[in-house]
């Protein structure tokens, strides 16, 4: 049965041709090819023209691969084998159409898959490059932006301790609000950058949990009446006073839920409510809802409003770029849960996620009233003596701000350097309680400063207190001014209340 099936493949597939040295037609069984015998192989095809001369390259035997023939309208692939007999020349013809078909047809599926593999990792470049682009340009754009902005706010902020007539009041009133949302905006592409970089790194720590419900609730409840709104907070008794995790970006994504249910409803209330899921040994998943009656969105619309800069046609009236609920949907990731959605339109939305928090082994202890009360006596008696601090500042609008803020409390004396290099000397001819340097200034940055003060020899200039001011946010740089040696970093633009707290920290 094997040869009958070996017979019908070898006459499908193989023709042989007799020749003599002349290239004369002896025999030919025509399996493939119509030859007539006699007739001249050279004439047959263009292929056997330089017969004479293929004869004579080799001595006993010629293989040749992929040689393309045809009969009539019928295209063939082939291997031809010359054997040199004694009564001529043996010429077999091997039909490998269907294999080198498929051969070609490989190939030019792997170079296609290669192209297109090219054009991914082309691609993905390109895109690295712009997102490389766009975090650089967003950096740039942040620290450029920031030193005006601490102008404008601190400035605002001397107008209004000033006697001001009604109508100039409501006009810094204003300028005020708008500084305060310019600096959210700012705050909220930085948050968008870090994001999509991976550069934002969450702080677990132990926080009062109440707390942040109190000052949410205390915030909107205010917020919602100034808008004609009820507000209503509902909290599960059975959560615990303190957990672990990161406070900051909690209350981000809240508030950033609670502006964006204030902005979009009308009329009716909003519900902020904070439900116990479940707890096992010293973790706890908790449910964050907010609900309002406010306009509602469409289901199609429901994947689009978590993208940057997106916002509904039918809220195109109201202020904003659509950054708040990107950064809500980012930091929720972050933090290992998803921001989930129901809504319908003219009734109302429901935003929540289920986020896992720990329960602290140890609650926050509460200071004994004695210790305070020491402490605040102290506090008070370095309150009347005058400390003397060092600004370095390059810029002449922060210079002056900052020096009127410190200089109107009555508590300090201040001495300023406008250049990085004259700090060592100053500091080797003053003691200092405290300095306040910028990170960028000439002929040398406050962090690498703040490393040479950290080495110095002399114990008081060497654990001197250092307060970092910077238009730099990015997380990771202000952790790595912090292990260059300052004790905390102030991003500017920053309250007066906030360089206040920092100074009472380190002034004792």
């Amino acid at each position: 049965m094997i040869e009958k099936y070996k017979t019908e493949h070898l006459a499908k597939n193989f023709q042989f041709v007799l020749v003599d040295k002349q290239g004369n037609v002896v025999e030919s069984d025509n399996t493939l090819f119509n030859i007539d015998v006699d007739s001249q192989i050279q004439d047959w095809h263009p292929f056997f023209e330089n017969f004479s001369d293929l004869l004579s390259s080799f001595k006993d035997k010629l293989h040749i691969d992929c040689v393309h023939l045809d009969s009539g309208n019928t295209q063939y692939i082939t291997d031809i084998d010359f054997e040199k007999k004694p009564d001529g020349v043996l010429i077999k013809v091997h039909n490998l159409t269907s294999y080198y078909d498929n051969f070609q047809t490989m190939a030019q599926s792997r170079n296609e898959s290669a192209i297109a593999s090219e054009l991914i990792i082309i691609k993905n470049k390109e895109f690295e490059e712009r997102e490389r682009f766009k975090n650089q340009f967003i950096q740039n754009f942040s620290h450029e932006l920031r030193n005006p902005m601490m102008s404008m706010m601190s400035i605002t902020n001397l107008l209004a301790k000033t006697d001001l007539t009604p109508s100039q009041k409501q006009l810094l009133e204003y300028v005020q609000e708008g500084n305060e949302h310019l600096k959210l905006l700012l705050e909220d592409i930085l948050s968008i950058s870090m994001i999509s970089t991976g550069r934002l790194k969450l702080e677990n720590k132990t926080f009062n949990l109440h707390k942040l419900f109190d000052l949410l609730r205390f915030t909107y409840a205010n917020k919602a009446k100034a808008n004609g709104l009820k507000f209503d907070a509902k909290i599960d008794a059975r959560l615990p006073e303190t957990a672990e995790g990161d406070r900051l970006r909690l209350y981000q994504v809240l508030t950033n839920l609670l502006d964006n249910a204030l902005k979009y409803t009308d009329a009716g209330s909003i519900t902020f409510t904070a439900t116990l899921n479940q707890k096992w040994g010293n973790k706890m998943n908790v449910r964050f809802e907010i609900s309002d009656t406010g306009k509602g969105i469409s289901t199609e619309n429901q994947k689009m409003i978590f993208e940057s800069f997106s916002q509904l046609n039918h809220t195109n009236e109201k202020d904003g770029v659509g950054l708040g609920l990107a950064i809500v949907n980012g930091l929720v990731k972050l933090m290992g849960s998803e921001i989930k959605l129901t809504s319908e339109i003219d009734k109302g939305s429901m935003f929540y996620f289920d986020l896992n928090l720990k329960t602290p082994i140890t609650q926050i202890k509460k200071a004994p009233l004695q210790k305070t009360i020491k402490s605040f006596a102290q506090k008070s008696k370095a309150a009347m003596e005058k400390q003397k601090i060092l600004l370095v500042e390059d810029d002449e609008r922060i210079q002056t701000i900052l020096l009127k803020t410190l200089i109107d409390s009555g508590n300090y004396h201040v001495d300023i350097i406008n250049d990085g290099g004259k700090v060592l000397e100053q500091v080797l001819d003053t003691d200092y309680d405290l300095i306040i340097m910028d990170v960028h200034l000439p002929n040398t940055t406050g962090n690498q400063l703040a490393r040479l003060i950290r080495d110095f020899p002399i114990k008081k200039i060497k654990n001197v207190p250092i307060i970092g001011i910077t238009a730099d946010a990015f997380e990771d740089n202000i952790k790595g001014y912090l292990k260059d040696g300052m004790n905390t970093v102030l991003s500017k633009p920053f309250s007066d209340s906030q360089l206040t707290a920092a100074i009472n920290k380190y002034i004792k």
